[in-house]
């Protein structure tokens, strides 16, 4: 495994008994138009035979098994760390619900490689359903507010979206990284599980001098929920909105200054907790309901660890 020449970039694609999902993402990733990549697959403790079978299928990439599931955040650091290690210039974090255009890293590649200011790049995403529908073409967090801005979300790509651009939150369904990046910044803070992650990554970048760049001739598209919907089955929206909820008050506790902190109070109460209170209502979803004042109530009780590992 450590005998194979280092490739300039390590795609990390994270799995947990989710084989069809994968192997289709893998396929899209062999079939594009370079060759300097290797892909590396952290198995999340999958029970569907995936550690088995995506080698079997796939000789060329390397599969890293763990013992259980260890959320996306530190999922993620596994591959991360493995990359570091063996000499990769640059880290691709991809959702294994994702397929990519034949030009994706090198389009990737090209937005990052020139400017050593840029951390992290993200590309224009697509409803796979829809393929010509935006997912994602770049985003804006606030933590005056504590509300974000997806780019182009649900619109139709008419080249509106087609200017190279700065963000301010990047997304971790696929996030090109550069390595001294990743050095100065740390990897993704394990706490949080996963949700949310992405932003405080984000945050964390900027606070670090780091630029994120949106690379708009990038594209790939996202079965949106998939991996979530294998995964966690019935139980999937009272998980979401747990961490989700938990995790936003984790982002405040770490980055917001006081003088911040009303505003973002009022916007996480109002565009969050207040605005799915409604919804679980609205769907009598009781579980969910109860799990986004679990979260808050955690979010604010449980100390705060130094999991950002370098």
């Amino acid at each position: 495994m450590n005998s194979k020449p280092t490739s300039i970039t390590t795609v990390v694609v994270l799995n947990w008994n989710s084989h069809e999902m994968t192997a289709e993402c893998i396929r899209s990733l062999l079939a594009m138009d370079s060759a300097d990549f290797e892909i590396l697959v952290v198995d999340n403790g999958s029970t569907d035979g995936s550690v088995e079978l995506l080698p079997q299928e796939f000789p060329q990439i390397t599969v890293l098994p763990q013992e259980r599931n260890l959320g996306f955040a530190a999922g993620c650091n596994v591959g991360m760390r493995h990359a570091l290690a063996n000499g990769a210039e640059y880290v691709l974090l991809l959702n294994n619900d994702t397929f990519v255009a034949p030009d994706f890293i090198r389009e990737m590649l090209a937005a990052i490689q020139g400017d050593p200011g840029i951390g992290a790049v993200c590309p224009k995403i697509y409803f796979a359903d829809q393929p010509d529908l935006l997912w994602y073409a770049g985003a804006d967090f606030s933590l005056w507010t504590g509300t974000a801005k997806h780019r182009g979300w649900k619109e139709i790509d008419r080249g509106q979206f087609d200017r190279h651009e700065e963000i301010t939150q990047a997304t971790g369904c696929a996030m090109l990284v550069r390595r001294s990046a990743l050095r100065d910044v740390g990897l993704l803070d394990e706490q949080f599980w996963a949700y949310v992650e992405d932003v405080d990554w984000s945050v964390r970048f900027l606070k670090q001098g780091y630029r994120l760049t949106f690379a708009p001739k990038a594209r790939l598209w996202h079965c949106c929920g998939a991996t979530a919907v294998k995964s966690m089955g019935a139980g999937r929206q009272a998980l979401r909105q747990f961490l989700s909820t938990r995790n936003m008050i984790f982002l405040a506790r770490k980055h917001v200054r006081w003088w911040q902190m009303p505003t973002y109070a009022i916007g996480l109460l109002v565009g969050h907790i207040a605005l799915y209170t409604v919804l679980r209502l609205w769907r009598r979803d009781f579980r969910a309901l109860f799990a986004i004042y679990r979260g808050l109530h955690q979010g604010l009780r449980i100390s705060l660890t130094s999991s950002e590992s370098r």
